[in-house]
C-alpha cells in the first residue's frame, strides 16, 4: 500500500511538471508572436504620408503645388510633383522611394504615378491609373510617359501586376464645376419641320410641264443572248443544290472557323530581371528579360546616380544582378561589402 501510494504522488507531480512545460511553451510563443507583429504590419500597411529626405538638381520639388523643403510630409490624398529635379521619399511604411524629373505622384491607398518614373524600394503599392503593383519587400521601377503607356521593371525581389478593373481617378482629375456641362441648353432645339423661305424653295416642275431644254435620248445596246457553250448537256437544266455530302467517298472541303484571339491576361507576376510593358487601356504585354546593358543603364541612371544615402536593399539588388549575369561586375559601390583581394607574389632578386 506504502509503495501504491508514492507511485500516486509521483506519477501526479510529473503530470504537474508536464503541464507546467506545456503553459511554459504557449506563453513563449504568445511572446514571440507579439514581439513579431509589429515588423510584419508595415508590410501589409498603407501608404498614408511620404517625408521628403533629399532634393538634387536645384528646389523644384512640390507638395500641392507647393515647393517642398527637406523633411517636409506629403500625407493622403496630397501630390508630389518635380520639375528638374529628383527627390528621395520616406514612406510611413519604412519603404523609400525616388522620384525622376517631370513627375507627378499621389499619395494614398497606392502610390499612384501619374507621369515620370519612381523607384520603389519596399512595402509599398505602386499604381497607374490602368494597373496596380502588390510587393512585399522587393526593388522595382514603374514609367508612365506623356502618352499614358506604362512600364514595370523588377530588379529584385517579385512583383504582382494587376490590371484595374475600373480606372483609378484621383479627385483632382474630376472635372470641376466650371468645366461641368449644364443642365439647361445653351442653344435653341431645332424644328423638326423647318419652313422653307420663299427664295429657298426648290424648283420642281410638274410632271405636264415640258421641260425647256432639249433632250437627246441616247439608243439603248440591243441586248445579246447569252452564247451557250455548244455540247455542254448541263446547259438549260437546273442547278441542283448542295447537299454537302462526300461525292464518291471523296471528302469535300470545309471552312474552318476563325481561332478567337486569347484572352488578356488581368494578373502576371514579375520576377527578378524581368519587365512588362502596358497599354494606355490596361493591356497587359508579353513577359520580357531585361538585358544587361539595360540592367546596367538603370543602375547608373537617375534613380541611383548622386544620391547621398544608397537604398536599404542595395544588397539584394547586388546578389539578383550576380546571379543573373554570373561574372560581370556589379556597377555600383557599395561600402561595408569586401572586394576580393589580388594575391601578391615576391620577385626572385
Amino acid at each position: 500500500m506504502y509503495l501504491w501510494n508514492l507511485f500516486k504522488k509521483l506519477s501526479q507531480k510529473l503530470v504537474r511538471q508536464h503541464r507546467q512545460k506545456q503553459l511554459a511553451f504557449f506563453f513563449v510563443g504568445v511572446c514571440i508572436f507579439a514581439l513579431a507583429a509589429p515588423q510584419l504590419a508595415p508590410a501589409s500597411a498603407q501608404s498614408t504620408q511620404a517625408t521628403v529626405q533629399e532634393i538634387l538638381d536645384g528646389n523644384q520639388v512640390f507638395i500641392q503645388n507647393k515647393k517642398a523643403s527637406l523633411n517636409d510630409v506629403a500625407k493622403q490624398q496630397q501630390q508630389v510633383r518635380t520639375g528638374n529635379s529628383r527627390t528621395a521619399l520616406l514612406f510611413n511604411t519604412g519603404a523609400v522611394a525616388r522620384l525622376s524629373a517631370n513627375s507627378v505622384l499621389s499619395i494614398g491607398q497606392c502610390a499612384r504615378l501619374k507621369r515620370g518614373t519612381i523607384l520603389i524600394n519596399g512595402a509599398v503599392n505602386a499604381c497607374s491609373s490602368s494597373i496596380t503593383t502588390g510587393v512585399r519587400g522587393t526593388t522595382y521601377l514603374l514609367e508612365v510617359d506623356e502618352s499614358g503607356n506604362q512600364q514595370v521593371k523588377v530588379l529584385e525581389g517579385e512583383v504582382v501586376v494587376k490590371r484595374n478593373a475600373t480606372p483609378i481617378i484621383d479627385e483632382d482629375d474630376q472635372p470641376t464645376p466650371e468645366t461641368k456641362p449644364t443642365d439647361k441648353p445653351t442653344t435653341k432645339p431645332t424644328d423638326p419641320n423647318p419652313t422653307i423661305p420663299p427664295t429657298q424653295k426648290p424648283n420642281v416642275t410638274s410632271p405636264t410641264t415640258a421641260p425647256k431644254f432639249k433632250q437627246f435620248s441616247v439608243p439603248s445596246p440591243t441586248a445579246k443572248p447569252p452564247i451557250n457553250p455548244p455540247n455542254k448537256p448541263q446547259n438549260g437544266k437546273p442547278v441542283e443544290p448542295l447537299t454537302g455530302q462526300p461525292a464518291n467517298d471523296k471528302p469535300i472541303l470545309q471552312m474552318e472557323k476563325p481561332i478567337s484571339p486569347a484572352k488578356q491576361p488581368d494578373e502576371v507576376v514579375l520576377k527578378a530581371g524581368e519587365k512588362l510593358e502596358v497599354d494606355l487601356g490596361g493591356a497587359l504585354g508579353i513577359i520580357q528579360k531585361l538585358s544587361e546593358n539595360e540592367f546596367s543603364g538603370l543602375l547608373k541612371g537617375n534613380l541611383f546616380e548622386g544620391f547621398t544615402s544608397q537604398i536599404p536593399g542595395i544588397d539584394k539588388v547586388r546578389a539578383s544582378f550576380e546571379g543573373l549575369f554570373p561574372g560581370v561586375n556589379f556597377p555600383i559601390s557599395i561600402p561595408g561589402i569586401p572586394t576580393p583581394s589580388i594575391p601578391g607574389f615576391r620577385l626572385p632578386f
